[in-house]
């Protein structure tokens, strides 16, 4: 016990210095998880209201099995509930960006800071050996308390009809405790990887495994193998989903999920004991003695760098265009039910309401799709933070032709991504359509939010080139209140309609309603080329961060 308490010694200063240190980067996270979970659900009860007709007539829809995978079963069909679709449609996202939140938070303060050689600083200090890793794990469950308390307070003070104090608490906790749970997988893998890039990929891995385990889990209880709930119950995304806020309000998943924390907890400390600073118990490979040909030039090294990257963003648009035209066939008869998408689904002549909401997701995947780009960009400014870029530099690579490689990369990617979600959207829908939209609709209907992918492209492009430092809050703040006004911008009659406007996604028509206005088009594009051309000239004006 003796040897515990040194071991710890200074855990807690150093936990409030975590807390002090990334305050911004917390209040941010903080701040989208509060907005996310009462403007979604006023956005949503906007809509339905206490339409039990409606809401009863989303069941056959949200049973699909596309749906399932996505989002979770559902519970209690035959009572479906203004809080039960909140529930069933935001719960497992809220815990997925949660769980991100938790992991790149430990990523940052446990392997991350090894690798920047700071916990080696910390060490000369009067604390213990597992003060830095306590201080990551205090640090994470403070977060977390709050996360339940915003979010607890943000449901409850919105006052919708259904939404009950109870299942506000259990919706709340079930994302905290999952955050802990994912807090304790990135301490285990931050003991293992050897950097903190390998941590993340693990740590990701880890929670993209257990997403698919649920998946399956569901989806095969829907169909009536009993065994299967063996599946959803190991995945903490499964098991969670079994309080069934809003609906029977079950406070049983709890307890085994905090068994998992202190379980995963005391892994993190066992391996922590079994390691020497600065090194993971799973060494990283070495690399092939000679470069490959991809790697002479200056574009074939980002495309090495970002590698995992483009793969991951490629498949998720196609899955995620795939998800939404897996229910296309149930559109028609949901509209008839709903007084509000029969008025926002007005189309021009000649033009379904089929293809009206299919015209409706296309601002959704374009805006989910335009983040893979801006990752790209933001690469340029974390490897000159590394310090990185300055080797690169130091060779006959010229500043412009470095930072174009990761232009191109964007710019193209830019273009695939919303096409390709365009492609799994026509492919899944035409699978389950007696009459299917004709592929070009849909592509017609993507093409047109390009240009305004593109400026986001060269928007981060050009902040890179000249303040980089403000270049990641800036872009992601413009992107969040881009997508913000995107998906819910009509739901909100009394914003003044110049405000979506301020979004590049605001001035794309849509083309059931409006006729395609080209010079605004053209104007967009050109506009997004020249922030491109300015931040090739303007990096080469500004000194690297040392």
């Amino acid at each position: 016990m003796h040897n515990l308490w040194l071991n710890s010694k200074g855990s807690l200063r150093l936990a409030l210095f975590f807390l002090r240190r990334d305050w911004l980067y917390s209040l941010a996270w903080l701040t989208g998880l509060l907005i996310f979970a009462t403007a979604v659900p006023m956005a949503i009860h906007s809509i339905y209201g206490a339409d039990s007709q409606t809401l009863q007539a989303m069941v056959p829809m949200l049973q699909n099995p596309a749906m399932i995978a996505l989002v979770g079963p559902v519970f209690d069909p035959h009572n479906y509930t203004v809080g039960s679709l909140i529930a069933g449609e935001m719960l497992l996202f809220a815990i997925l960006a949660v769980a991100f939140m938790n992991i790149m938070f430990v990523v940052r303060y446990t392997r991350a800071d090894e690798e920047a050689e700071r916990v080696e600083l910390i060490r000369s200090l009067p604390v213990g050996r597992l003060s830095t890793l306590n201080a990551a794990l205090i640090s994470a469950f403070v977060i977390n308390i709050l996360v339940v308390a915003i979010t607890w307070a943000g449901l409850v003070i919105i006052n919708i009809p259904t939404v009950t104090v109870t299942g506000s608490f259990l919706y709340a906790a079930a994302c905290g405790v999952v955050g802990m749970v994912f807090a304790g997988i990135a301490a285990v893998c931050a003991q293992l990887a050897s950097t903190s890039r390998s941590a993340l990929a693990y740590s990701g891995g880890i929670l993209g495994l257990l997403y698919l385990l649920r998946a399956a889990g569901d989806l095969l209880m829907a169909q009536g193998d009993s065994w299967a709930k063996v599946l959803s119950y190991v995945s903490p995304l499964g098991l969670v989903l079994r309080v069934e806020a809003y609906v029977s309000n079950q406070f049983w998943p709890l307890p085994y999920l905090l068994a998992q924390v202190v379980v995963l907890v005391g892994i993190a400390y066992f391996l922590n004991s079994r390691r020497d600073l600065g090194a993971g118990l799973i060494p990283a490979k070495p690399g092939p003695a000679h470069a490959g040909l991809m790697l002479t030039s200056n574009l074939g090294l980002a495309l090495r760098l970002l590698r995992n990257t483009l793969i991951a963003w490629i498949y998720m648009a196609i899955v995620l265009g795939a998800s939404y035209g897996s229910i296309m066939n149930y559109i028609a008869d949901f509209i008839k039910t709903n007084p509000f998408f029969q008025a926002a689904l007005q189309t021009a002549q000649g033009y379904s309401t089929t293809e009206a909401f299919a015209s409706l997701i296309m601002v959704v995947l374009a805006a989910i799709t335009a983040a893979g780009p801006i990752m790209t960009v933001l690469k340029t400014w974390r490897e000159e933070e590394a310090g990185r870029t300055e080797l690169v530099l130091a060779t006959s690579v010229a500043r412009r032709s470095y930072l174009a490689a990761y232009g191109i990369i964007a710019f193209v990617l830019a273009t695939i991504l919303p096409l390709l979600a365009a492609t799994g959207l026509w492919g899944a829908s035409a699978l389950v359509m007696s009459d299917p939209i004709s592929a070009g609709f849909f592509f017609k209907s993507m093409a047109v939010y390009l240009p305004a992918i593109w400026l986001f492209v060269g928007a981060a492009l050009l902040l890179v080139a000249v303040y980089p430092r403000v270049a990641s809050g800036t872009i992601w703040g413009y992107f969040a209140f881009s997508f913000f006004m995107g998906y819910f911008g009509e739901l909100f009659p009394k914003i003044p309609h110049w405000i979506p406007k301020l979004s590049p996604f605001g001035l794309v028509p849509n083309i059931t309603k409006d006729a395609i206005h080209w010079p605004t088009l053209a104007i967009m594009t050109g506009i997004a080329f020249g922030m491109m051309v300015a931040a090739l000239v303007l990096y080469c004006e500004r000194d690297l961060s040392s």
